[in-house]
């Protein structure tokens, strides 16, 4: 009977430890995500100390053929020892590692094999709160680059953040509805408590709740585009 009884208290404990157990095991992912995000935004700042303009989303000015392919990490990957595991929120599944035997292009220096299909954690703010123009955010345009002078707030200016898994163009995050849908086509992730960690232009990180996000407001949009404008025209098409 005693054995019973311990034997019961132990299992009542360990049901109202789990919780904390998985709290914790959470937040230990967020953290490692931190980190990671940290470590590229050092390297965003270096390259674009390097080249007074941010990296380009894609390829397209190196080779026309390799349309929806993201350039983006592989220009951050020297300056990050080429350690392709930064690349991947502790959160999201082991398929999320970068590989980049992938689909690598002959006769190129940089590995571009993240293409629109393939599963990646961060995700790039390419456009702002535009689809296809005015150009707002920092992946520039198939002829020219964001200029770094360009960031008006680089402490508001959101760069990359945990991309939302759906492994359709991960590389990216945004805020832009077409037609008028409730979320963005590739909206920040919410695998860290419904909310994403974001990668700012100064380097820093900060979680935020999808909704906040994505909310439309002229707060939220401004977060999103270089000018740090709301631009509320460009938010949706019908």
């Amino acid at each position: 009977m005693e054995l019973l009884v311990v034997i019961a208290i132990i299992a009542i404990l360990a049901v109202l430890l789990l919780p904390s157990f998985a709290a914790a095991k959470a937040s230990a992912k967020s953290a490692a995500c931190k980190s990671n995000l940290h470590q590229i935004g050092l390297a965003l700042v270096s390259y674009t100390h390097d080249y007074d303009y941010y990296p380009p989303h894609d390829p397209l000015k190196i080779n026309p053929s390799l349309i929806g392919i993201y350039a983006w990490p592989a220009h951050l990957l020297p300056y990050l020892s080429s350690n392709t595991s930064i690349f991947r929120c502790a959160a999201a599944p082991v398929e999320y590692e970068w590989n980049r035997d992938l689909a690598v292009p002959t006769g190129f220096v940089f590995p571009y094999n993240v293409g629109a299909y393939t599963p990646f954690s961060y995700g790039y703010n390419i456009s702002g709160v535009a689809a296809l123009g005015p150009w707002l955010g920092l992946g520039g345009t198939e002829t020219s680059e964001t200029p770094a002078s360009w960031i008006v707030k680089p402490s508001e200016m959101i760069a990359m953040g945990d991309s939302n898994d759906d492994k359709v163009a991960d590389g990216e995050i945004g805020f832009f509805r077409p037609g008028g849908l409730p979320l963005p086509l590739n909206p920040p992730g919410n695998r860290h408590k419904r909310g994403a960690n974001i990668l700012f232009c100064d380097d820093h990180v900060e979680w935020a709740s999808q909704s906040k996000l994505l909310a439309r407001t002229p707060e939220a949009a401004c977060r999103w585009n270089n000018d740090n404008r709301p631009h509320p025209e460009a938010w949706t098409s019908k």
